[in-house]
């Protein structure tokens, strides 16, 4: 979309946009952001919604165990079952607040549109923003 040179881009707004996002995304849903940044002048925030273990809701993000001790992983893994019995709350939250983070983004950064809403993810939540 854009390249490292062009002065007419705002790359610190870009920057800050996805910033924004993700940090947003971690902090408030717990979403498991495993990266956030700008890329060729857009905005990139790459994540999964919904929780699959226990792990997500402390390290969200971590993508390799955490935990102090293996025996913990393993049980956490086999937990699977568990978290499926809450998937459609917290997908309903995780695909909220992923549009409210994004309208939000908008309206703080409005001559970014483009570049923020080009290289989303789930682009169908963001339909009519």
């Amino acid at each position: 979309m854009h390249c490292w040179g062009d002065d007419d881009v705002d790359w610190v707004g870009i920057d800050d946009a996805a910033d924004y996002i993700g940090q947003g995304l971690r902090k408030w849903g717990r979403v498991n952001v495993t990266q956030y940044k700008e890329k060729y002048g857009t905005v990139r925030v790459y994540c999964y919604l919904g929780v699959a273990m226990f792990h997500q809701l402390i390290w969200p993000g971590y993508v390799y165990n955490q935990y102090p001790y293996k025996w913990m992983w393993v049980l956490d893994i086999k937990s699977g079952r568990f978290w499926s019995l809450f998937q459609k709350p917290i997908l309903f939250y995780h695909k909220w607040l992923y549009r409210k983070l994004y309208a939000n983004a908008l309206k703080k950064w409005p001559h970014l549109r483009e570049e923020i809403l080009c290289c989303a993810d789930y682009d169908e939540l963001l339909k009519g923003l």
